[in-house]
């Protein structure tokens, strides 16, 4: 499998996840690069991370670029996520920004993977608590076609970033 030039960006809780997951499920990963706000080093699950300042990404060096965070005003893949794929890399968006957008599928792979096929370039995922109730959802609907559902969610104090958890 060819190794992919990765770019993350978001250096809070979520990019952190991300990072660890890739090396842990051992994804194709030839380069990954991390961007914030501002470029510093630290300490992430006992590795050196190098994270570079945003507007350093120069998105034609990468292959897929991961978004998880808010580096900026707006949400960072608003500001630079389109960018990235005129700029020939594959966007994936985890936050909330393009969730509506009718340009960009909303993907679950184990629900609705097909979506993927009409992505141009960016795709995004739903909400966590989402994910995991479409999991459950979709083969009772598949199998007894559910007409309605009203669900409460009781988010994690972590959805609010690390100073949400310093707070709490």
């Amino acid at each position: 499998m060819k190794k992919l030039n990765v770019a993350l960006v978001g250096a809070g809780l979520v990019g952190r996840e991300i990072w660890k997951i890739l090396w842990e499920r051992g994804f194709p990963v030839h380069r990954l690069c991390v961007f914030a706000r501002r470029g510093r080093k630290e300490k992430w699950f006992g590795q050196s991370v190098s994270i570079s300042p945003i507007e350093n990404a120069d998105w034609r060096d990468f292959d897929l670029v991961f978004f998880a965070g808010t580096e900026g005003e707006k949400g960072a893949s608003r500001q630079w996520g389109w960018q990235a794929v005129q700029e020939g890399a594959f966007v994936i968006d985890n936050g909330r920004d393009f969730r509506l957008d009718p340009r960009v599928p909303l993907v679950v792979p184990e629900v609705n993977g097909e979506d993927l096929a009409r992505h141009q370039g960016f795709v995004a995922n739903p909400n966590c608590s989402t994910i995991q109730m479409v999991m459950a959802l979709a083969p009772l609907h598949r199998s007894f076609q559910l007409q309605k559902v009203v669900v409460a969610t009781y988010q994690s104090v972590s959805g609010s970033g690390q100073n949400g958890i310093r707070e709490l």
